[in-house]
């Protein structure tokens, strides 16, 4: 049995999306660790300890190559009553900004 070329790029295409998810899995498990740490030095607590992907992008780096821009949005609490919003933006594999809702601090 021989592969047609048809059957060769059906396996590249489908090695170049498990690549893309298994990477994309990495950056949201280091974007994960820095949310944590973010919230703890904010004596934040973050809820679910989870990450979300709201948006995937096209971008430029500093260095001008093109790469993915990846959103993030997790939840977190202030008093443990009440739940915000918070985002973390990744541009290939550097942290570019961690953003919160307003929300209210503990006495």
């Amino acid at each position: 049995m021989y592969l047609t070329l048809t059957d060769l790029v059906g396996f590249l295409f489908l090695g170049i999306v498990a690549y893309l998810w298994w990477h994309g899995r990495g950056l949201k498990d280091s974007a994960l660790v820095v949310v944590k740490r973010y919230c703890d030095q904010q004596q934040l607590q973050l809820l679910d300890e989870g990450l979300v992907l709201s948006r995937v992008r096209i971008a430029r780096s500093t260095a001008g190559l093109f790469c993915l821009r990846r959103r993030y949005r997790f939840e977190f609490s202030s008093t443990g009553d009440e739940r915000y919003c918070g985002t973390i933006d990744v541009l290939g594999k550097q942290i570019q900004s961690i953003k919160l809702d307003p929300h209210r601090m503990p006495l």
